[in-house]
């Protein structure tokens, strides 16, 4: 990159980027390309990877790449879970989880077939002082037959199709983890980390990867963003330890369970609600903690298949979201259109209707300072729960 480009970057960074490439330059030393994607990627990387946007010799890759990466609070939370001699990333992608995790090991290998990702990779990890990452510009199949042994692998498999449709299933992401993880665990000394699909059904894929040792559900501000297995050779455990944690400013609140725990938990079924209103931090409703949420904290369940909780008393350090419950009414065409509450913001939890169908039938605008949950008691009584925010 020349110094013209670099000076295009700095005063068109905080710029529409489509506006940029509709204007043009009509200095012909800046590379107009170059510089779209650089000034897209700090945009982007500003709130997503502020680690890197602090360093301007920082290069960017396609817009794709940098969608499908880790951010870095997703990365650092990863690179707490391993540590060793060496490790090995076959997804290498932009880099950034490769980055993250290379204090941690003596030597690192960075996979990835893609020319362009593995120069950026270089450069990247020279601008940072990262000296310990081996690049191989190879895909998973063709590395792994050279790849040494190492101490912890590292796989983010593609969840797009050959059209660049989103895929969820094990055996629909490339590489498929079922196919090649006897392969991939004769590689490692220790453990195997795959990083799966927010959407994935952990049941099914604990019984298609018997090896599994841990799950870590990883949620930043109570949006979920990655499901982590950890996977060990020979292992065949039958009560998995489960994290559910959900970072916000940086902090992690951490919930953990086990799947025989989860199992065997009897949760107290209620008629009466509490004053107060319990939601479960999106993690937690990820894992399937849904018994034992409710006995860890001795909070009363609403109905075996509504994942809300109420008490009398509030709770210090709840993993979620606590409600003052103003009223309870019964859900019908009447009482939508007695509701003289214009504005709220609107959830349903084991109900007929959808948030935004309910959201319809009140004839409700979104926001406010009042929350109302459709929620099914037990007797399956459909209720509107009128409650105002606590924390």
């Amino acid at each position: 990159m020349n110094e013209a480009t670099r000076e295009f970057i700095r005063e068109h960074e905080s710029d529409d980027v489509r506006q940029v490439a509709l204007r043009g330059c009509k200095n012909p030393a800046v590379d107009l390309p170059l510089a779209l994607r650089q000034i897209e990627g700090r945009q982007k990387a500003k709130y997503k990877l502020p680690e890197l946007y602090a360093h301007p010799e920082i290069l960017y890759p396609a817009a794709i790449s940098l969608e499908q990466c880790s951010s870095s609070e997703t990365a650092q939370y990863k690179s707490a879970l391993l540590s060793g001699h060496d490790f090995a990333d076959l997804t290498g992608g932009f880099g950034i989880d490769t980055f993250a995790f290379a204090p941690n090991f003596e030597q690192c290998h960075y996979v990835e077939p893609q020319h362009t990702l593995c120069q950026l990779a270089q450069h990247n990890a020279t601008v940072l002082g990262i000296s310990n990452i081996h690049i191989l510009e190879r895909t998973m199949e063709e590395a792994l037959p050279e790849l040494p042994s190492v101490d912890c692998l590292y796989l983010d498999p593609s969840r797009r199709d050959s059209h660049g449709n989103r895929v969820v299933t094990l055996e629909e992401c490339t590489p498929d983890l079922t196919r090649w993880k006897d392969a991939l665990l004769h590689k490692v000394r220790h453990c195997l980390l795959a990083k799966l699909s927010p959407m994935l059904d952990i049941k099914r894929t604990l019984q298609q990867l018997p090896e599994t040792t841990a799950v870590h559900i990883v949620a930043v501000n109570n949006e979920c963003k990655e499901v982590l297995f950890l996977l060990e050779p020979g292992a065949d455990r039958h009560d998995i330890p489960v994290v559910a944690a959900n970072i916000k400013d940086g902090v992690s609140d951490v919930f953990r369970f086990s799947t025989l725990e989860e199992q065997n938990a009897v949760p107290t079924l209620t008629d009466e609600l509490g004053e107060y209103l319990f939601e479960p931090n999106a993690a937690i409703m990820k894992a399937g903690g849904f018994k034992t949420v409710a006995t860890h904290f001795n909070l009363q369940k609403l109905h075996p298949h509504t994942h809300l909780y109420t008490s009398d008393q509030p709770v210090d350090n709840f993993p979620g979201r606590t409600f003052r419950i103003e009223q309870a009414l019964p859900f019908s065409k009447k009482t939508a259109k007695q509701l003289l509450i214009k504005q709220a913001n609107i959830a349903t939890r084991n109900f007929p209707l959808s948030a935004d169908e309910l959201k319809k039938s009140l004839k409700i605008k979104d926001g406010g300072d009042t929350y109302i949950f459709g929620a099914t008691l037990t007797g399956d009584r459909k209720v509107l729960l009128i409650c105002s925010k606590i924390y």
